[in-house]
């Protein structure tokens, strides 16, 4: 009896094989999506050179629906949000950085041209507009309006969602 036990195992070992393996094969991501962070070197047509934090040069090309932080220039410090998806690897979103900390806190400085429920429109030191997300998870110091220079940190620079506003 042991035999015919034995012997069954081995059939259903044999039959389920090329099911898992199937299985296996599909449980394997197709796509994948990731963040690029780097200086741009050069934009060509639709693609950007950036030299990475490892200082290897990357080419990046812009995807569908791409959204792109207005006035991107060679020599601007961005973060690309890239999609992988089969054989193309293309930009989902481009965000301008204007500075980070060495601890890698993201900040914003600038005086506030506009406020409209939870965009803040921020002019920057270099005469470049930044939009900040600032949402009920936003610390404030004190009323922040129209006019106020400000330092925003940056909780989430795919979003530009700012963790917190501090007048300056």
């Amino acid at each position: 009896m042991n035999k015919y036990l034995v012997l069954k195992i081995f059939v259903l070992i044999v039959l389920a094989y090329p099911a898992a393996l199937t299985a296996a094969h599909d449980a394997k991501p197709q796509s994948w999506s990731g963040t690029v962070r780097g200086e741009v070197m050069k934009i060509s047509g639709k693609g950007f050179i950036i030299k990475d934090s490892l200082d290897r040069r990357v080419r990046l090309e812009v995807g569908p629906n791409c959204t792109l932080d207005e006035n991107i220039q060679a020599g601007d410090e961005i973060v690309a949000h890239i999609v992988h998806k089969g054989k193309e690897n293309y930009i989902k979103s481009v965000k301008r950085l204007i500075f980070s900390s060495p601890a890698g806190i993201f900040a914003v400085e600038g005086e506030v041209l506009k406020i409209d429920r939870e965009t803040y429109l921020i002019l920057d030191p270099a005469g470049k507009e930044v939009r900040l997300l600032v949402d009920a998870k936003t610390w404030r110091d004190g009323n922040i309006t129209v006019g106020d220079s400000i330092l925003a940190n940056i909780d989430n620079f795919q979003t530009n969602h700012a963790e917190s506003l501090t007048k300056q």
